[in-house]
C-alpha cells in the first residue's frame, strides 16, 4: 500500500515537473517571438525609409520634373503636374512637397505663379504620414528679359512623406 502511495506520488511529481518546464519553454518562445517581431517591425520602418530616400533622389532627376541638370527642378512643369491623380499607383508615399527656402509659405498655383513657394505635387489621403524625408534642390524657371531667355534659380527642399508601421 505504501509503495503504490509513494509510486503515484511519484507520478504527480513528474507531471508537475513536465507541465512546469513546458510553460517554461511556452514562455521562453513567447518572449523570443516578441523579440523577433520588434526587430521586423523595425526592419520594415528602416526599408520604408529608405526607399522613401530613394524616391527623393529619383524625382529630382525624373525628366517629368528636372530642368536638364542633375538636382535641378523646373518649377514651370510643378505647376502643369502639381495634384495629378495619375501617380497614385506609381508612390506608395502620402505626398510629395516642393518649398524654396526664401518667402512667405504661399500655396503655388495657376494664378499666383510664380509669386509662390509652395508646390503641393502629390497628396494620397489613403497613406497616413507619420514621418518625412527631404533634400535639398535647385528650383528653376525660365524667363525672358529683353528678349533673351534667362534661367533663375532658388534654392528649394523636396520632401516626401511616408507612413511608419
Amino acid at each position: 500500500m505504501k509503495q503504490i502511495k509513494k509510486s503515484q506520488f511519484k507520478i504527480q511529481q513528474m507531471t508537475f515537473m513536465l507541465v512546469a518546464v513546458t510553460v517554461f519553454f511556452v514562455l521562453v518562445g513567447l518572449f523570443w517571438l516578441s523579440f523577433q517581431y520588434s526587430g521586423l517591425k523595425k526592419q520594415a520602418n528602416q526599408l520604408t525609409e529608405s526607399r522613401a530616400s530613394a524616391i527623393v533622389e529619383f524625382l529630382s532627376s525624373q525628366s517629368e520634373f528636372s530642368c536638364g541638370e542633375d538636382y535641378c527642378i523646373d518649377t514651370d512643369k510643378l505647376i502643369v503636374l502639381a495634384n495629378r491623380s495619375v501617380y497614385r499607383e506609381f508612390w506608395p508615399i502620402s505626398y510629395i512637397k516642393i518649398r524654396a527656402l526664401e518667402g512667405n509659405e504661399t500655396v503655388c498655383n495657376k494664378a499666383n505663379y510664380p509669386a509662390c513657394n509652395v508646390y503641393n505635387i502629390y497628396t494620397n489621403p489613403e497613406i497616413e504620414s507619420k514621418s518625412s524625408i527631404g533634400s535639398f534642390v535647385a528650383l528653376c524657371r525660365h524667363e525672358k528679359l529683353e528678349d533673351y531667355p534667362i534661367q533663375i534659380c532658388k534654392l528649394g527642399r523636396i520632401t516626401i512623406g511616408y507612413e511608419v508601421k
